[in-house]
């Protein structure tokens, strides 16, 4: 386990019980009440949400259709929470890229404030994209500050936090994840410190695009 993994595990592991009263509890809210405006499922659809903390995400879109709801995270303590609160989801303990499902299972992928804590992001598309169906959804909400707020955050704030908070990523790093890794870009939601891309993956083996 990496650097960042580590801190984010400790951290949360420590936050779990408390966690919606906590200041990134607080914070992280804002961005999952927009990704839940902004996704659709259908009734029947496999939703996995990486980075589920304590279930709280994924217990609201489980609330807009009878979907097959999952949940992953890096912390133990979180996931018990997640069991306790929500029995009727499946919740797993795991690293984002290194996902405990087989090939083309899920039909939606969400991510919200979990990105900027990965070490080593790059690694998690590909990961996410060989759990995706062909013509998947993959949904990411994280922060977005121009400089020299990112600068700050991550040489000052970050630091101070000891969270396991890594980097910050401007709006081009963001999408460029998405369509490096085979994803069409779908829809882009800015709204003020939340940057939201909606990305499909590819219909077929080998096949990438990137919408205009």
């Amino acid at each position: 386990m990496k650097k960042f993994e580590k801190l984010s595990r400790a951290k949360y592991d420590k936050k779990a019980p408390k966690y919606d009263r906590t200041i990134d509890g607080h914070y992280c809210a804002r961005f999952k009440r927009k990704l839940v405006e902004t996704i659709s499922v259908s009734d029947g659809e496999k939703v996995l949400d990486v980075g589920c903390g304590n279930g709280t995400l994924i217990g609201w879109i489980s609330q807009k259709a009878k979907i097959q709801a999952f949940g992953v995270d890096i912390s133990a303590k979180m996931i018990d929470e997640c069991r306790v609160r929500h029995p009727h989801i499946d919740f797993n303990v795991s690293l984002a890229d290194s996902l405990p499902f087989g090939d083309n299972e899920f039909d939606v992928i969400t991510m919200c404030c979990v990105l900027h804590h990965l070490d080593e992001p790059q690694k998690f598309f590909p990961e996410v994209k060989r759990v995706l169906k062909p013509g998947g959804r993959l949904i990411i909400s994280d922060p977005w500050y121009p400089p020299p707020f990112k600068q700050f955050a991550e040489y000052v704030v970050f630091p101070i936090h000891n969270a396991g908070d890594n980097k910050l990523f401007t709006r081009t790093q963001f999408k460029n994840f998405f369509t490096e890794n085979g994803f069409s870009v779908l829809n882009t939601y800015y709204r003020g410190d939340v940057q939201t891309i909606i990305g499909l993956a590819p219909s077929a083996p080998g096949m990438y695009s990137e919408r205009p």
